[in-house]
């Protein structure tokens, strides 16, 4: 694609998703604190023994292991809390029913000094500061996944895909362009295709990069996914060339992983002076190229077969609705 081609088709982009973008949610998002999910209290360098599990209800249970490491943990009290503002968090109001390490019993007010997708850190009671990090008890995983030569243009079948492990139930979320009749279809891409991504490709023609990510990152990717499958469904996409629409499907699905920090580097794909990928490719190859530049520049974060954990035979996708 020539320059001056990319820059028109950017700015005819540029113009549609700042008219779509405050009522369908295109903006850039800032950081958001979720409480939602377990956490565990590190104060002066000393681990609390106690585990904090935040329901989106607002309640609050306290929990405590029987006895000695590995038994199980149960709860020991419950409580309240409130979340002042989530965008823009500054204190957090506990009220429990015991006295549980950082938090006394009764009435507490804490003041959020920072926080991420994984962890914040409050102020009082006391002086000492304490850092909370999230409990993972399941694992997540994004995988950016493309293969060149299966179109007349050279492109082919193009990607995100995201994996959750829980247990003994593996789900797989992918959505993306795939290949029906040697054509391209965009949306929700089926077992037969992102199956054989599931592992590490040898083929040259084939790029692959897997990420392990934290729940918030796996959450919010989903409802982007998701969005997405939404609006081939209805046939509501958002550019009339489905190759662009891919293209905004993988740069939001991908920055997003970014929003409370960086935990991956990223490629700045955007028709720029220094852009080069969007100068030397057409729109069906971008994300195979993009892929393969953020493998290049994430190698030591990519997550190879032997380090994954072990998943059963079977992997399964969640329906169009978003049930599992």
């Amino acid at each position: 694609m020539t320059r001056s081609a990319g820059l028109l088709r950017l700015a005819s982009l540029s113009i549609l998703v700042s008219a779509i973008a405050p009522a369908r949610g295109f903006s850039q998002p800032r950081c958001e604190l979720n409480l939602a999910g377990t956490w565990q209290a590190e104060r002066a360098g000393e681990t609390s023994p106690f585990l904090y599990r935040f329901g989106s209800d607002a309640s609050v249970a306290i929990l405590s292991r029987s006895g000695p490491e590995p038994a199980p943990w149960h709860e020991v009290g419950h409580g309240t809390y409130t979340l002042d503002d989530p965008k823009a968090p500054k204190v957090i109001d506990l009220e429990t029913s015991v006295e549980a390490g950082a938090v006394p019993r009764g009435r507490t007010s804490m003041t959020i000094t920072a926080f991420g997708d994984t962890s914040f850190t409050s102020a009082g009671p006391g002086p000492t500061p304490t850092r909370w990090a999230r409990v993972e008890t399941d694992r997540h995983f994004i995988v950016l996944a493309g293969r060149r030569g299966r179109f007349y243009e050279g492109g082919g079948p193009a990607f995100a895909m995201l994996i959750r492990m829980a247990g003994q139930q593996t789900t797989v979320d992918a959505v993306g362009i795939d290949e029906a009749g040697g054509r391209p279809v965009f949306g929700a891409i089926p077992e037969r295709t992102f199956r054989q991504f599931l592992q590490e490709p040898r083929e040259a023609s084939d790029v692959m990069l897997r990420l392990s990510i934290s729940s918030a990152q796996y959450q919010r990717g989903l409802k982007i996914l998701r969005t997405w499958d939404r609006r081939a469904r209805e046939r509501a996409l958002l550019y009339p060339d489905v190759f662009m629409d891919n293209i905004l499907l993988v740069k939001q699905v991908t920055e997003d992983l970014n929003r409370c920090g960086e935990s991956v580097k990223l490629y700045t794909l955007d028709w720029g002076v220094e852009d080069d990928i969007s100068e030397h490719n057409r729109p069906s190859n971008i994300p195979f190229a993009y892929f393969k530049e953020l493998r290049r520049l994430n190698e030591s974060r990519h997550v190879r077969d032997r380090d994954m954990p072990a998943a059963p035979p079977s992997a399964k996708s969640t329906p169009p609705d978003g049930k599992d």
